[in-house]
């Protein structure tokens, strides 16, 4: 409740009754372990988030926000960050190498550069600390005590690439009395996942929590390399496929390995006068194979001019490499056939079929179980002090990412050309914030600096045995070495006004002064190492390019509020979002002038209502949308390599979430989203066309329905469904036939035993239960290959687990 509404409660918790795990749902919170009502429900309880830098109900702010506690997330069978949207309308991801590395997309705002000096323009947060690189949105989840889904710009709090909304992941802290857990799973593919934390007093005045996991999974595509490759007569005059030399030991691994260990720690001491001192360190560090990708041959359309105007699936009986005006065939881009035929129909440009079709059989040479790594480790500060009237908060946060990814570029047995991303980057951010209320009005007030130190490699290669080595005199690296300096100062402040007992305006506004320095260069290099950059005695350079930005940027947000009755909020909002400019890190080929890129500015507008029916029994929360885009950061794939241009961009849309307890045990909820987005006069082999944006699908939605049986063996019985869709996407801007990945829904079921004093649970699931065959993230080859990378969603995968609450 807050305090200056005057004794008006805008959720009415007396009325909440009880209601089950319900995905996706704002303000739906779970009892965790012993505070569950005896096992026969999981209340239904008056969520506190801190969207606005306060604790204050979910149902009173006027965000359309989507929150899961840490015991939801286990209860829908979260396991990694990413793994929530798909219970979240409006909310999907997009990403790169195969799903190892992702991001959020939120309400048709994306961007699918797999570069790791740009950042995502959705924001990620783990408490309060910013993550400044891509990679580090997708982790392990665990000992979380919640996350927020913030829809929208949220450039006056938060600032920091906010412009389409942020997810916010607040993980347990130290707790007054001694407590903690082990939690272990068995799945498939070997999976085993160790889980645990242990946390209490160390003084009256000193706490700690000490939180780890352990995850490990065996490949889950299975590789028949060497079987299936195709030899034909002759390419490129050299015989046999692998250029008669030897592959990297290791290599033909099988694809989608895991190996991932995490530590956190928690230590939290209070002083005198109402202050506290939160400090927290990690540590996190994953193996993983090499990017599970699997080729399906496709079919390059040519204009006139040579553009390339579209990409098509290539049929059964399809013997053309490409085809040109009229319909006439055009050889591939290395001519591997003089009469421009596939050596086997419907194959790709090396008669390469996959095994399965796509399945988890795949036949690929550059593979290995464990030649990726990421390691990531920081620690926070956070620091916060009670005056007569003012709360002075200061957060300090540090971060340092490594990582290096490797992938078979065409995802086949026909040793050609593999792909690496490397990255070195570090963060910094300081945060001081001064809050207070009045009788009638709160406010917030504060100052933030960033600085980030991003050195990223990306590029592509050939080792001796490829079949392209041949004609440079051995293996070969391109590194594309990237090195951005970021730094950014802002002054931000939000006032919150009561008109009247019904009526609430809320203005916030940011300034910030930002500035990039920006080194980039493409080397060819003789390769020494097949597993490895190779940087010493470069044969060429495209030549540095050096560049220093300075931008002022400016956020900002006016809102109305309406309350006609203490369980209905309705709202209106403008919000204006900005994303600074930034600079390509594309091939030999690109041009100076093609490397910076502008700003983007999105101007929001939001119509909204929260509201709790039937004294309690449902809730229903909706929010309308109109994006207006000027100079949208536009993320293309065109070949080799990725390039951003400046577009304007329309999205229009509305997000819907119920939840509802009809009868006692049973609880159910359904979500549901819709996205109407368009990327404007995108330039596509000289023609000004009209796209979609990527990964953005026109409609998401998501049902779960839970049941609880009381008194069952000491303890309770809960059977438990779910269900998500996902409409057709573009995994390419260009939105090409062939980048058109097909609507997919997927099922899980859980059946769950707790004791009646929570100190133990049981769980038994089946995810993606009638194995649902679909893509998730892609790359157009068509012209390298005859084919694209495809990458898709996890097969069946059963598990068991088993939980001790103490």
């Amino acid at each position: 409740m807050l305090k200056s509404q005057k004794g008006r409660s805008f959720i009415k918790n007396s009325t909440a009754l009880a209601c089950g795990v319900v995905a996706g749902f704002p303000g739906v919170m779970f009892a965790h372990g012993s505070e569950a009502d005896n096992g026969t429900s999981i209340l239904l309880e008056e969520v506190v988030v801190t969207a606005q830098k306060r604790e204050e109900s979910q149902q009173s702010v006027g965000i359309a926000i989507t929150t899961f506690s840490g015991n939801q997330m286990k209860k829908i069978g979260v396991e990694n960050s990413v793994d929530i949207a798909k219970f979240t309308p409006g909310v999907s991801l997009s990403g790169s190498f195969a799903g190892q590395q992702q991001q959020f997309s939120i309400r048709g705002v994306t961007q699918n550069d797999f570069n790791d000096h740009v950042e995502a323009p959705n924001a990620v947060y783990i408490d309060e600390g910013y993550v400044a690189f891509q990679q580090g949105q997708i982790f392990a989840s665990f000992d979380v005590e919640r996350v927020e889904v913030l829809k929208g710009p949220q450039g006056t709090l938060f600032g920091r690439n906010a412009t389409g909304g942020l997810v916010h992941f607040l993980t347990r802290k130290p707790t007054e009395e001694f407590e903690g857990y082990v939690d272990a799973t068995y799945g498939s593919y070997d999976q085993v996942r160790l889980e645990g934390a242990v946390g209490g007093p160390i003084s009256d005045t000193l706490r700690f929590r000490l939180s780890g996991l352990y995850n490990k999974n065996d490949g889950y595509v299975k590789n028949s390399y060497p079987d299936n490759v195709y030899i034909p007569d002759s390419v490129l005059a050299v015989a046999p496929i692998n250029n008669g030399t030897a592959q990297p030991a290791g290599a033909g691994a099988d694809l989608g390995g895991d190996d991932t260990r995490a530590l956190r720690l928690h230590l939290e001491k209070d002083f005198g006068g109402n202050a506290s001192l939160l400090l927290s360190a990690f540590w996190t560090e994953t193996t993983a194979s090499v990017g599970p990708y699997q080729s399906t041959p496709t079919v390059a359309i040519i204009d006139e001019n040579g553009g390339h105007i579209n990409t098509i699936r290539a049929a059964a009986d399809e013997t053309r490499e490409m085809i040109g005006p009229n319909g006439v065939g055009l050889s591939g881009t290395f001519d591997l056939d003089a009469d421009t035929l596939r050596p086997v129909p419907g194959g790709d440009f090396f008669g390469y079929l996959d095994p399965d079709g796509n399945g988890f059989i795949t036949s690929s040479d550059y593979a290995f179980d464990d030649l990726n790594k990421y390691q990531t480790y920081g620690a926070t500060a956070r620091f916060a002090s009670d005056f007569e009237s003012v709360t002075f908060t200061s957060i300090t946060d540090l971060k340092h990412h490594e990582k290096f990814q490797a992938l078979d570029l065409e995802a086949g047995p026909a040793d050609q050309f593999f792909w690496f991303g490397d990255a070195n980057i570090d963060s910094f951010t300081q945060e001081f914030r001064l809050s207070g209320e009045g009788d009638n009005y709160r406010w917030v007030t504060g100052f933030y600096y960033l600085n980030i130190e991003s050195h990223s490699v990306t590029g592509f290669g050939a080792i001796d045995s490829s079949i392209f080595s041949a004609g440079v005199g051995g293996g070969f690296d391109q590194p594309r070495i990237a090195d951005l300096d970021t730094e950014s100062y802002s002054l931000f402040g939000q006032i919150e006004y009561d008109l009247a007992e019904q009526w609430r305006l809320i203005a916030g506004i940011r300034g910030t002064i930002e500035k990039k320095e920006y080194e980039f260069d493409v080397l060819t290099t003789p390769q020494v190492d097949p597993l490895a950059w190779d940087y010493a005695n470069p044969l060429s350079s495209r030549g540095l390019f050096t560049d220093a930005t300075k931008e002022d940027l400016v956020t900002g947000k006016l809102q109305l509020d309406y309350l006609p009755t203490d369980d209905i909020l309705i709202y209106g909002s403008f919000s204006r979002g900005v994303k600074a400019g930034s600079f390509n890190s594309g091939g030999a080929d690109i041009t100076d002038e093609q490397i910076p890129y502008d700003k983007e500015v999105l101007h929001a507008f939001e119509l909204g209502f929260k509201s709790t029916l039937f004294e309690g029994a449902a809730r229903f929360n909706a929010a309308a949308y109109y994006y207006d885009y000027k100079d949208y950061q536009a993320s293309r794939w065109t070949g080799l390599g990725n390039i951003i241009t400046n577009n304007d961009s329309t999205v229009k849309g509305f997000d819907v979430e119920l939840v509802t307890s009809p009868i006692d045990n049973l609880d159910m909820m359904v979500s549901f989203g819709y996205i109407d987005a368009v990327v404007k006069d995108l330039n596509i082999a000289g023609n000004l066309v009209d796209v979609r944006p990527t990964f953005s699908p026109e409609v998401t939605a998501s049902g779960l329905v839970r049941y609880t049986i009381p008194e069952v063996a000491g303890g309770y019985l809960t059977a438990q469904a779910s269900v998500s869709y996902q409409s057709s996407v573009f995994h390419n801007l260009s939105n090409f036939d062939a980048s058109r990945f097909d609507p997919w829904t997927v099922v899980d079921l859980r059946l769950s035993w707790e004791k009646d004093d929570g100190s133990w649970e049981v769980d038994a699931f089946v995810k993606n239960v009638f194995d649902e065959r679909y893509n998730v993230i892609g790359f157009d080859l068509a012209q390298l290959c005859g084919c694209n990378e495809e990458a898709q969603g996890k097969p069946r995968w059963w598990g068991v687990s088993a939980r001790r609450n103490f």
